[in-house]
């Protein structure tokens, strides 16, 4: 025997459609034998087990009962699901007749499917024997066809002395062995009553027999307590996922945090690097002797609002000195040469001297007199400046 368990997950709403009609399967499934045929039998936990706990517990004793379920088809199958069983009243044992169903014993079923499953209708029978002879299976081959007369319509068989159960459909005059049905699991509180109804009834007959719906019992809480288990795993594992989210936020945070400082000491150390660099320059231009440090390319050292005022009063005496000289030796003057004049005149407007003052640079200079840096490369080039970012106080720069 081949037992094949499935759960499914969207099984109990899923639908195989051929042509217009549907089947709803199962969700939980476990698969006994070979089922590949075109027709299946499905029959319910609790009415697989009712029907057994029954056949077992008087294992000496021939029982019968109604399978009570539906029939859905498609263009290409038919399943028959069994969901209740309701068991048939014994004959008397002088009868000698065994298993029968005559008038009393169906109003006695029809009786109780109204009052515990009004909702299904009867698609086959049960059997339990002790011993399964040709005989016998002629004899139930009689009642199957006498009572549940139908394509679909099943027989569940138990050999107790066996221990053999197997499931039945008539076919070319003959029940026929099925090769493999399906056990399915759900909430059937239908049959969860039936069978508590019947505890009480056979508690004041026989507690002996108690066992069996104590079993029973045990079996429906094993199963309330397998589902409490997949509902506490359940919870747990959506808990597990949502920490592992979290820690995965937190790392990821975490690590941008880290870049982001990373970053932001590099930026500092760039700061204290360039601020060292400034001390540094600040110092060498204090301490040198007379002479001034000068980037020409990136920026000046301005002399301060002082060293302006005196280069300024400087270049004012400068500039009326050659005046004063002109008016005191006028005479002298009168009588120096034409053409000497003429060449010392254009020499003065084509060249001039400029003497270097404490805070002055090459860019400052050319500034001054220019009003641009235009100029610069050309006051170096006529100077012969080796180091255009040093000069001396005293220094005489000649300006084109």
């Amino acid at each position: 025997m081949i037992e094949i368990i499935c759960n499914g997950e969207d099984d109990n709403k899923s639908e195989t459609v051929r042509g217009t009609t549907s089947i709803r399967r199962p969700k939980n499934i476990k698969q006994i034998g070979d089922v590949s045929s075109n027709r299946k039998i499905y029959i319910e936990d609790y009415a697989f087990t009712y029907i057994n706990s029954v056949a077992y517990q008087a294992p000496d004793e021939e029982q019968a009962g109604v399978l009570l379920g539906e029939i859905q088809k498609s263009d290409e199958e038919k399943c028959l699901f069994i969901k209740g069983v309701i068991r048939a009243k014994s004959a008397d044992s002088d009868s000698g007749q065994g298993i029968f169903f005559d008038e009393k014993v169906w109003n006695g079923i029809y009786a109780e499917i109204e009052k515990f499953f009004p909702d299904l209708q009867v698609v086959g029978w049960f059997a339990s024997l002790p011993c399964v002879t040709p005989e016998r299976m002629l004899y139930l081959r009689k009642v199957h066809l006498d009572n549940f007369a139908g394509n679909m319509k099943t027989l569940y068989l138990v050999n107790t002395a066996e221990k053999e159960e197997n499931f039945y459909l008539y076919e070319g005059g003959e029940l026929k062995k099925q090769k493999g049905y399906v056990c399915f699991y759900e909430r059937n509180y239908e049959m969860q009553e039936y069978m508590l109804e019947k505890r009480g009834r056979k508690s004041v007959e026989s507690p002996e027999k108690d066992k069996v719906m104590k079993s029973i019992r045990s079996i429906i809480q094993e199963k309330e307590e397998m589902k409490q288990q997949r509902r506490n795993t359940t919870f747990l594992y959506g808990v597990s996922s949502f920490m592992v989210l979290v820690v995965l936020v937190i790392g990821i945070n975490l690590l941008n945090s880290y870049e982001k400082m990373k970053k932001f000491d590099k930026s500092l150390s760039s700061i204290a690097m360039e601020i060292s660099n400034i001390s540094e320059k600040e110092k060498d231009i204090q301490t040198s002797d007379g002479v001034v440090s000068v980037n020409k390319l990136s920026g000046d050292v301005y002399p301060t609002q002082e060293e302006t005022s005196e280069e300024t009063s400087s270049a004012a005496s400068e500039s009326t000195a050659p005046e004063d000289s002109k008016s005191e030796d006028g005479s002298a003057d009168e009588n120096n040469d034409e053409s000497d004049s003429g060449q010392t005149q254009d020499a003065a407007s084509t060249q001039t001297v400029y003497v270097v003052q404490k805070g002055d640079t090459i860019m400052s200079i050319c500034k001054r007199f220019y009003g641009n840096t235009e100029k610069l490369n050309e006051i170096i080039e006529l100077n012969k400046l080796e180091d255009a970012n040093k000069l001396y106080v005293g220094q005489e720069i000649k300006l084109p």
